[in-house]
């Protein structure tokens, strides 16, 4: 069985592979028997909740065995955010002067009725 294992606040906490569970840097920190967490010495330290299913969720005595710190993470890969370019000095004055005209009288269009 592979999964993640959460905590009560939904952020992913480690993972869990056949009955090894692994902190998020990939290092074998837990075993897992039933609902059972034990040391690596054999020390039984914290309990699952019963859940169905690949993925776990610690109880609340058990959190801070996986102590992690932030948001629920999401599926989505990361990205940087992009820095947003300036515009020219000319794109600038022609923004300007676009709204200028789109404002005067003369740059609307009219809704008069059309003479025949």
């Amino acid at each position: 069985m592979s999964g993640y294992i959460f905590n009560s606040r939904g952020i992913r906490a480690g993972v869990l592979s056949g009955t090894s569970i692994f902190d998020l840097a990939g290092k074998k920190v837990y075993d897992l028997r039933g609902n059972n967490i034990y040391r690596l010495s054999g020390e039984l330290v914290g309990h699952t909740l019963d859940a169905s299913g690949s993925d776990k969720r610690l109880d609340r005595a058990s959190e801070g065995l996986l102590s992690v710190q932030g948001a629920p993470e999401s599926d989505e890969p990361e990205s940087d955010p992009v820095p947003q370019r300036q515009p020219s000095d000319s794109f600038r004055e022609a923004i300007r002067l676009r709204r200028i005209l789109s404002d005067s009288p003369s740059g609307r269009p009219e809704n008069r009725p059309k003479r025949r």
